[in-house]
């Protein structure tokens, strides 16, 4: 009995000292040394490198989207059916072997 009262007093004592805060101080960093970008080959021109400008006044095409078939429409629904099939018959499947385990 007396033992268990001391690992009682020594687990509390070592817990109230993990929650004491140790000082803390903050440097602050400084950078080695200013970055320096440098060209590695000779400026080339624009039309070397197959650029192409933007015109400001150039317009979009934007195309109408076409409405999914009829069969795309059954084919996307058949599969949901089927994704919550498997997804139920799974779930039920780890309920009944969790209780087993119990």
């Amino acid at each position: 009995m007396r033992r268990i009262l001391l690992l009682g007093c020594l687990a509390v004592v070592l817990a109230a000292r993990m929650g004491a805060a140790t000082e803390q101080t903050v440097e602050a960093l400084t950078p080695p040394g200013e970055q320096e970008v440098q060209a590695i080959s000779p400026p080339t021109e624009q039309g070397d490198q197959g650029v192409q400008g933007v015109e400001a006044a150039a317009q979009q095409q934007v195309e109408t989207q076409e409405p999914a078939s009829e069969a795309s429409k059954v084919a996307t629904k058949v599969g949901h059916v089927a994704l919550g099939v498997t997804a139920a018959a799974i779930t039920l499947g780890t309920t009944a072997a969790m209780l087993l385990f119990l």
